[in-house]
């Protein structure tokens, strides 16, 4: 009998990982760096409209890895702290453009069960699907920019055989910040933590399956922003809840159910 997806991402990691549900140790150490940043620019240190230094001297003032700097900038990106500029780099953001920041009372924690992941997805379904109803209502040339770049590097990862969890969140995030409603945006940073664990999970076993398999992920995140950049918010509402529906019977079902949803509802789109 062949084990279970969330058994085989289990024996995917290190017994060290598996206690923080295999959550790449960058991302963790991601978080904490953003937090300093984010700190230090609230101080001053890098005023507004200025422009952060490249990776490599960012890794060397702080005495940490290029990769956990991408993602500490990841998550000052998907906060509204920073903005990227395509081939001259990231620069801090006016302070009234900025994410609400969430009160710290809301906080979902990380996932202990395999009942919560499954109550993480089903979370998302409604306040993921709303916020992409609204963000093909309210989305901004700058927005758009930011979901394409993400689906380029999701791609990009697919060719490289990576997990390309960060692309995929800042994917989720700029649809959030895209609604113009700061509430949504608050919410989805709250559940950073789960929603990166949930994303890590489904994308881990994604790329031990078959290429269609991850050229489906990808075909539905490419779904989302097409309905979000046409303006048809009933289409970005469902296409972000079956992506979510999908990645939760593709992590607890197998790695065909979510192929055969997706195949069935192209063919009664046709009929």
């Amino acid at each position: 009998m062949q084990p279970g997806p969330v058994r085989q991402v289990a024996e995917a990691v290190s017994p060290a990982d598996s206690a923080d549900w295999g959550l790449p140790p960058s991302a963790r150490l991601g978080d904490q760096l953003a937090q300093r940043m984010a700190a230090l620019i609230e101080r001053g240190e890098f005023g507004e409209g200025a422009r952060l230094p490249a990776e490599s001297e960012l890794a060397v003032r702080f005495g940490v890895s290029r990769p956990v700097i991408r993602e500490a900038l990841s998550r000052l990106r998907v906060t509204g702290i920073i903005v990227s500029r395509k081939g001259s780099g990231s620069y801090v953001q006016k302070r009234a453009d900025r994410v609400l920041t969430a009160p710290a009372t809301l906080d979902f924690g990380p996932l202990n069960s395999l009942a919560q992941v499954r109550k993480c997805y089903e979370f998302r379904v409604s306040v993921e699907g709303d916020a992409a109803y609204y963000a093909a209502q309210n989305r901004t040339p700058e927005m758009i920019s930011v979901m394409r770049d993400a689906l380029g590097r999701m791609q990009a990862a697919i060719q490289e055989g990576i997990v390309g969890m960060t692309p995929d969140i800042e994917f989720h995030f700029a649809v959030a910040r895209a609604s113009g409603n700061e509430f949504f945006e608050a919410v989805m940073q709250a559940m950073r933590t789960p929603l990166e664990f949930a994303v890590n999970l489904a994308r881990s076993l994604a790329i031990r399956r078959p290429m269609q398999h991850l050229l489906t992920v990808q075909a539905e995140h490419v779904a989302m922003f097409e309905a979000i950049e046409a303006g048809d918010r009933d289409a970005a509402r469902a296409a972000m809840r079956r992506h979510i529906e999908n990645a939760c019977s593709r992590v607890f079902d197998g790695p065909d159910s979510g192929v055969a949803q997706l195949r069935k509802l192209n063919e009664d789109g046709k009929a």
